[in-house]
């Protein structure tokens, strides 16, 4: 009787633990995506200072700088959000994909 009792129990957990995981899944990918935009965003940011700069429009430079800093704070804790999740250095992935991407579209033309 206990070793049904145990087979059952094991079985209701492992039902309900692979339930769940397709939800889990479609959320990382949600967090890579949004990962994805923010450092791009943080490069675009980066171009503009650098533009700025270049131009010697140091008070835009330091607006651009703030934002800069803002995006690479976000950057930070969605990282540490994905790593408690499971995935190993969710940046440089997202910095491979980037340029797998921009060397496709090299390609093409």
């Amino acid at each position: 009787m206990k070793r049904l009792w145990l087979i059952a129990a094991g079985f209701v957990l492992a039902t309900v633990a692979v339930g769940q995981t397709p939800e889990q899944h479609e959320k990382k990918k949600a967090e890579m995506k949004d990962l994805k935009t923010d450092v791009v965003e943080k490069r675009e940011e980066n171009k503009e200072m650098e533009k700025h700069i270049t131009h010697a429009k140091f008070k835009k430079a330091v607006g651009d700088r703030k934002d800069k800093r803002a995006e690479k704070r976000h950057i930070r804790k969605d990282e540490t959000h994905l790593k408690n999740q499971g995935v190993k250095h969710p940046v440089a992935k997202v910095k491979h994909e980037l340029k797998a991407e921009k060397e496709l579209k090299k390609a093409k033309y």
